[in-house]
């Protein structure tokens, strides 16, 4: 009788686990249905949704006179949407022409594109016709204005919103902004079945400005394209600086390229890309050190007789013997002879240490891709050929642009400035690094230059002009010089009244016909001051 009760009792208790567990399914179904209706439509929705990016649009690079260098074009695109009907096909044929049927419109039955780059007036047709299952899509492309004229310095961005090459690369996170996100649903084959709902609306990238005034950028690359072009030159680099402000107005190479062709072949912006040996165009840098240490003054007579000196079996050379000069017609005639003697008094570490007070072997202060610098020969012990060579331009390398940032020196009263790429930039280094007193007096030879040395064809009529010419060998890999290949150069300030402008001009490689920097390189500096100076409004000297 107990046992009997026993598993009467284990039954009950089974019983009422059973009712306890329906009931609680049962009122979590009500539960559901009554207090939390939306939660199965919500969840079987989800597994549906989709995302995608929407990118924002890129920030504008100006000039200094806010012309646009590189803008985002704003494109909208129509696509058709699952679902398309052949009533949205004649209403929307009724306003654009379309090229695909509806045939195969309605066999794809998903998202397909139908026209790209509507304009305003066809937009708002088929936002005020009744027209469904569509969708208007924004889509952003790149366009360079000047195009070949600055596409080495300004580079270019991908379809990706990203910047691949120049100022698009290095100032991306600047310009790109954030991306926004749209939600979308899609049905069980994956296709579109919705238009897209914004959930994170995008932010556009931030405007750069640039110091480039884009009329001096034209004509600095029209004349240097004519140029390399007629001295059948491998390629050319032209650099016009504002002294006073410490700005760089234009920096054009040759060969360029068009940004806005897909199919373009980039090439290198050699004003900060490219490096060599400068040559004669550093002959002032040293003379400068030895008057500062009061070891010459500009008007000491120097003997370059006969016109070469022997040092380490070495013999250097000037193109005649210029007999007994005065210090600052060492420059004037670009003697050899005369720098190696005013190198080898000022011994290897005043030298060395006055070229990297002048900028040299040290990083640049321009945010560009793969800026390069060069190097100088500073080793112990060096012997006297070695210093001699730093005299007048080689046992160093360096970029255009370190050759005239340095050059600017003599016009800034004997200041080195970093010169900057981009508007109001805040941080410029500055150092006296020779007296002002000195730079007056290598001004004075320089002028010489243009009116009696080296440089008479990098006069500008009505214009003081002061300058120096450079043609340099190519460095060999393995040691020595190529012997047919130079090239040319030519640094100038304009006008020396007001000192404003340090222009530097550079030919890479040029024909044998005409090959030395006060051949090519000056003409082309002439070309390029003359139509500055009158762009920015000088007046003539008296």
């Amino acid at each position: 009788m107990k046992k009997l009760n026993y598993f009467n009792w284990r039954f009950f208790l089974i019983m009422i686990f059973l009712i306890a567990s329906v009931t609680a399914i049962f009122i979590r179904v009500i539960y559901l249905q009554i207090d939390k209706e939306n939660f199965l439509k919500n969840w079987g929705q989800n597994q549906h949704i989709a995302y995608r990016e929407v990118p924002s649009i890129r920030g504008t690079i100006y000039d200094r006179n806010n012309i646009p260098l590189a803008i985002s074009l704003t494109h909208y695109d129509l696509y058709a949407l699952r679902n398309f009907s052949e009533d949205d096909y004649v209403k929307l044929q009724n306003i654009i022409n379309i090229d695909t049927s509806f045939e195969k419109i309605a066999a794809k039955n998903k998202k397909i594109l139908i026209q790209k780059s509507l304009s305003p007036d066809v937009i708002n047709l088929i936002k005020n016709s009744s027209l469904h299952h569509y969708e208007i899509e924004i889509r952003f492309s790149r366009h360079y204005p000047l195009a070949d004229q600055i596409a080495p310095l300004v580079g270019f961005s991908g379809k990706d919103n990203y910047g691949l090459e120049g100022i698009e690369k290095s100032y991306n996170s600047l310009l790109s902004g954030q991306d926004g996100r749209e939600k979308y649903y899609k049905n069980r084959k994956g296709e579109i079945i919705s238009k897209a709902i914004s959930t994170k609306i995008q932010e556009p990238g931030h405007d750069l400005h640039l110091t480039i005034d884009s009329n001096i950028q034209f004509f600095t690359y029209k004349k240097l394209a004519e140029a390399i072009e007629e001295a059948k030159a491998k390629s050319g680099t032209a650099i016009v600086l504002d002294n006073t402000s410490g700005e760089i107005l234009a920096m054009a190479s040759y060969p360029s390229y068009n940004p806005n062709n897909p199919n373009r072949k980039p090439q290198k912006n050699g004003a900060l890309l490219d490096k060599y040996e400068p040559g004669s165009v550093l002959k002032p840098i040293a003379m400068a050190k030895a008057i500062d240490m009061e070891l010459i003054n500009i008007d000491d007579p120097f003997d370059t007789s006969p016109g070469y000196i022997s040092l380490n079996n070495y013999s250097i050379s000037d193109y005649k013997n210029h007999g007994v000069l005065k210090a600052y017609e060492i420059i004037t005639y670009s003697s050899q002879v005369g720098a190696s003697k005013i190198a080898l008094m000022l011994g290897a570490d005043n030298i060395i240490s006055t070229y990297k007070k002048f900028g040299f072997s040290k990083p640049i202060n321009v945010n560009f891709p793969s800026a390069t610098f060069g190097q100088i020969n500073n080793r112990e012990n060096m012997s006297d050929i070695e210093i001699a060579n730093l005299g007048f331009g080689y046992g160093l390398d360096a970029s255009p642009f370190q050759i005239a940032s340095a050059f600017s020196v003599f016009a800034n009263e004997g200041i080195y400035k970093e010169f900057t790429l981009i508007m109001n930039d805040e941080y410029k280094y500055e150092e006296q690094v020779i007296s002002k007193e000195t730079a007056n007096k290598i001004l004075f030879s320089l002028k010489d230059v243009v009116e009696n040395g080296s440089g008479r064809k990098a006069k500008v009529s009505g214009f003081n002009i002061g300058g120096k010419t450079g043609t340099s060998h190519k460095s060999e890999k393995g040691g020595g010089y190529a012997k047919s290949i130079y090239t040319a150069s030519f640094a100038g300030i304009a006008p020396l009244e007001s000192k404003d402008l340090t222009i530097f001009v550079s030919i890479y490689q040029p024909g044998l016909n005409a090959y030395t920097g006060g051949d090519i390189a000056a003409p082309l500096f002439s070309e390029i001051a003359s139509d500055t100076l009158n762009y920015l409004g000088y007046f003539e000297s008296e």
